[in-house]
């Protein structure tokens, strides 16, 4: 894979330049696709392992066999899967303001075009989130966006990601004993691990936002490791400079979007809830709001851990363990979460699929 230009250091020379364009070329004609080889059986790797989780976990999980968690699946019309669709489209599109809100510039569409394509490469992946974030990175690249400001809105977006999914399983909690229902030792846990791992991100946060102490101090540690490590790029600036341009320009988007990015994060979140609630209840499963939310909270702290392909088979094992906990049918909650999850992870593969196999073909003819 070449490398792209603008991630040579800024003191590279012509000869450099096409000493490691020409390797690249080379590796793009080298024969036997090595590289692709490696990445199709991780994928066939990381697919078996959450198939085997699920299929052999889940039903002992639910306490309820494969056959009854079809049965329930099988009543399903075509209007009801219609309408969780539109539900989980409405919950993308309203997702939009916040990305917008971190990339001066970008429009809505652009900005669901990198939802769904991001999500379509991370969750091929285990722990495919950067995977997903360097392809963001070249579609914004190819829109005009510069390196600097795709990071800052990675960055953003993803801050205000994690301490939403963070503070969600303390909200459900409260929610379950104002309802008067007995919390599970799996609610409980979540909140506890979320509220610890919260603390800390807070705490960092407030560091980088109080001053320019934090990123300066990170930005020199940076310049001495590079000073050390020949090979690694400078900075023309230094990193501790760089470090804290990016601080300042990062909290004057803050500054300027802080409603939009939060208001585009709880609506999406708020949705995704309402699609869980809704396909629970086209399979026939009752279950109190708050024992929804609690299911849910608790998705949001697991998504965390991508060990395989968007944490897929983990996450349904603690979706429907927290539901049958809380005196659920289990075949109906099983099947539930099933739904939930086909059009939270499923669905968003063949579509983020099209979208970037749509973006790479208007953009082709223009290449160089």
């Amino acid at each position: 894979m070449a490398l792209h230009p603008d991630l040579l250091p800024p003191t590279a020379g012509t000869a450099s330049l096409r000493s490691l364009t020409a390797r690249g070329q080379v590796a793009r004609r080298a024969p036997g696709g090595s590289r692709g080889g490696r990445r199709a059986a991780k994928l066939l790797v990381s697919g078996a392992l959450a198939t085997g989780i699920l299929a052999l976990a889940l039903p002992k999980v639910a306490g309820a066999q494969w056959a009854d968690i079809a049965t329930a699946l099988k009543g399903l019309s075509t209007g009801q899967l219609g309408a969780l669709a539109l539900l989980w489209m409405a919950g993308l599109w309203v997702h939009t303001p916040a990305l917008t809100a971190a990339m001066p510039g970008l429009s809505h569409r652009r900005a669901l075009l990198l939802n769904l394509t991001g999500s379509f490469v991370s969750n091929l992946l285990p722990l495919g989130g950067a995977a997903g974030t360097v392809a963001n990175w070249r579609m914004a690249r190819s829109w005009g966006f510069e390196s600097p400001a795709f990071a800052r809105w990675a960055l953003l977006t993803n801050l205000f990601d994690s301490l939403l999914k963070l503070v969600l399983p303390g909200l459900a909690l409260c929610w379950l004993g104002v309802a008067g229902v007995e919390v599970s030792g799996n609610v409980s846990t979540a909140a506890y691990v979320g509220l610890a791992l919260l603390t800390g991100t807070l705490l960092a946060v407030w560091l980088v936002a109080r001053d320019d102490c934090a990123v300066r101090w990170v930005g020199h540690l940076a310049d001495v490791v590079v000073a050390r490590v020949r090979f690694l790029p400078a900075a023309d600036e230094g990193y501790a400079e760089r470090a804290v341009s990016f601080r300042r320009e990062s909290a004057g988007l803050v500054a300027a979007g802080w409603g939009r990015m939060i208001g585009g994060k709880l609506a999406y979140s708020a949705l995704q809830a309402v699609l869980f609630w809704e396909c629970l209840r086209v399979v026939g499963a009752d279950v109190h709001p708050a024992v929804v939310a609690a299911a849910f909270a608790v998705e949001r702290i697991l998504s965390m851990v991508a060990i395989t392909p968007g944490a897929s088979g983990i996450v349904e094992l603690g979706m429907t363990g927290v539901l049958v906990a809380f005196h659920g049918e289990p075949a109906l909650a099983a099947a539930g979460v099933l739904l939930y999850r086909a059009f939270i992870f499923g669905m968003e593969i063949p579509v983020g699929g099209l979208s970037m196999l749509a973006w790479s073909l208007r953009r082709r003819p223009a290449a160089p």
